[in-house]
């Protein structure tokens, strides 16, 4: 389906508003031509009296009625049937006249002003509600895709969508009452016209045409122009993304001129990009302009002969010109409308190609809620792969009793965090199955499972905000006592009461403002405050020093009590402890049994300990 056409789905709640705005665009365009109706009589009335100074006598349409006027004329007003007969016997009635005329064209302008502004606020309303609506709906896909989606995609590539391709929409949207008003003026005013002089208005109609074709051409160039733009400017994102995430990176390496060099090149390109479509937006608009010059030029020679022969009066000749010129400026404004609409279009697509993938992670039909856990795991021959190019985890089976820990070791791209993100289903099984308390977690609801499985990543994820906050994501309930009592216990409490605020205090975005160390352990804090029936510690003492090790592991060895815990950890001092340690190594469980058990096995465990123990790392494994 087309993206403009899909719009209309956002658009159709508020159909009510747009009929609303299109009602008060056609009394705006009615307005306009009773001024212009106003104008022609009162010039044609003036004229008259001037060349003559004789009574005279006017006929207005009969949709224009001045009973009113007699108040300023001598001589009564009557009806003939098929309009409104003036008669002015002398100067001063038509000076009468004419100020009439100018009041009610003064208020002609105050009520255009009134509707105007109704019509745009509407519309505006509108189009700021659709895009709400968009945005909203983009970002609820966002935070349930699949990992992998994330891994795929580049970050500013999506963030280039939510922003700005969304502002290219919402200024397209913003433009639609300017155009509303527009197809309404056009439509009023060639009505208008064929009850001057249709002769005219078929000369006038020549252009027309060659404009609409050139308004379809121009429009698919600046299509396809502005999509280019929006991939560019998703590239200048992403690139700036990965220069702030890396800018340590960037600088120990003294790479500064280098980035340099290739972000000239990304931004010189989408420049232009730019400067095609800047072309042939530039190019549009004079061709439709001279295009109107000659139907200009040619309706001047032709209502100068009516008038000359008298089928037309100067005062409806000038009136009509005066409406070929209101008809000509919506026509540019349709133009550019659609110049604007063709690169929302553009916009439109790729929000919408987020908006069509579908997440391969969610909800099956009756799916459950379950209690609060013991925490029995187990993992029945199940497989894994990313993709066709080969198996990350191959038939493995495992039974976790509750309150057991099982810490996973192996080389890099055995599978060790591949397994418990299949646990948190981030990812779901090509083969096999995982229960939990007997129960396959395929049938358990996302938010039921995850509620009950606790996380800490090797990569501390923390948010802009306060130190509180961040402590109580996830449990925004939270009491100020149980935030305090997780800190506690992860050994940072001390550490946010000697901040400035306390836990109010900023932490800054990604919580640049602390440790490597200060943040881990907010992210201790922050599980032990969900109090989970399942723990996984992905590396979570891989960012604390030796001094910052051995107040965490007695929080770690209280948080782990009594819970089911995984643990991804090179740390000896971590790995030793546990029930049972699992050796993997290319998707497989080679090994398993406690840390003496294995070293006495002599094998790949006792190898992976010999390495570290020769690089001189004597407390790793």
């Amino acid at each position: 389906m087309k993206a403009s056409t899909r719009l209309l789905k956002y658009i159709f709640p508020y159909s009510g508003s747009i009929i609303l705005a299109i009602i008060s665009s056609l009394l705006i365009a009615l307005c306009e031509m009773g001024y212009v109706s106003m104008l022609s009589e009162t010039i044609d009335t003036v004229r008259v009296i001037d060349d003559k100074g004789l009574p005279v006598e006017v006929t207005f349409f009969k949709n224009f009625s001045l009973k009113k006027a007699s108040r300023f004329i001598e001589q009564p007003s009557e009806n003939t049937g098929t309009g409104w007969k003036i008669y002015l016997s002398d100067s001063n009635d038509a000076i009468k006249f004419v100020m009439y005329i100018s009041l009610s064209i003064l208020a002609v302008f105050v009520l255009k002003g009134i509707l105007s502004f109704g019509s745009t606020y509407i519309m505006s309303r509108v189009g700021q509600k659709l895009i709400l609506n968009l945005r909203r709906e983009l970002y609820d896909k966002l935070v349930h895709f699949r990992i992998s989606f994330y891994t795929e995609k580049r970050a500013g590539d999506i963030m280039s969508r939510g922003t700005n391709d969304m502002s290219m929409l919402q200024n397209s949207v913003n433009s639609l009452a300017d155009a509303v008003q527009a197809f309404a003026t056009l439509l009023v005013f060639v009505v208008m016209m064929f009850v001057v002089s249709w002769q005219l208005t078929l000369l006038t109609a020549i252009v027309f045409p060659p404009t609409i074709y050139i308004i379809n051409r121009f429009g698919k160039r600046i299509k396809k122009a502005s999509t280019k733009i929006q991939v560019k400017l998703a590239d200048i994102s992403s690139y700036l993304e990965r220069t702030i995430s890396g800018v340590k990176i960037i600088k120990s390496f003294a790479a500064e001129d280098w980035e340099k060099e290739r972000f000239a090149q990304e931004n010189k390109s989408k420049y232009v990009a730019a400067m095609k479509r800047v072309r042939l937006s530039a190019y549009q608009m004079p061709l439709i302009e001279i295009i109107s010059a000659i139907g200009m030029v040619t309706v001047f020679g032709f209502g100068f002969w009516q008038v000359i022969t008298g089928k037309l009066t100067t005062g409806w000749f000038i009136g009509f010109v005066a409406m070929v010129g209101m008809v000509y400026k919506p026509i540019k404004t349709i133009g550019t409308f659609n110049t604007s609409f063709q690169q929302a279009s553009a916009s439109a697509e790729r929000i919408f190609e987020i908006l069509d993938i579908q997440s391969e992670i969610h909800d099956a039909p009756g799916a459950i809620s379950i209690p609060r856990i013991n925490g029995d795991v187990e993992l029945r021959d199940i497989s894994f792969s990313y993709n066709s190019s080969g198996q990350v985890l191959n038939h493995v089976n495992l039974q976790v009793k509750a309150g057991e820990s099982i810490a996973l070791v192996g080389p890099s791209g055995a599978g060790k965090t591949t397994l418990v993100n299949l646990l948190m289903r981030f990812y779901d099984v090509t083969m096999g199955e995982i229960t939990i308390d007997g129960t396959p977690i395929s049938k358990i609801s996302l938010r039921s499972l995850r509620s009950q499985v606790g996380l800490v990543p090797q990569e501390t994820i923390l948010f802009s905000g306060t130190a509180k906050e961040n402590i109580a994501y996830g449990r925004f309930d939270a009491t100020d006592e149980e935030i305090t009592h997780a800190a506690k216990s992860a050994h940072i409490h001390d550490f946010v009461m000697q901040l400035p605020y306390g836990y109010d205090t900023t932490i800054g975005e990604h919580g640049m403002q602390l440790s490597g160390g200060q943040r881990q352990r907010i992210a201790i804090a922050r599980a032990i405050l969900k109090d989970p029936r399942i723990l996984i510690l992905d590396e979570a003492t891989s960012s604390l020093d030796t001094e910052s090790e051995s107040l965490i592991q007695e929080a770690l060895a209280n948080l782990m009590k009594d819970r089911t815990t995984f643990i991804i950890a090179h740390r000896l001092s971590t790995v030793m402890n546990a029930d049972r340690i699992l050796v993997l190594n290319k998707g497989e469980i080679v090994e398993s049994g406690t840390h003496s058990q294995l070293l006495a096995l002599n094998g790949l465990y006792r190898k992976l300990c010999d390495a570290q123990f020769i690089l001189g790392e004597n407390n790793h494994v």
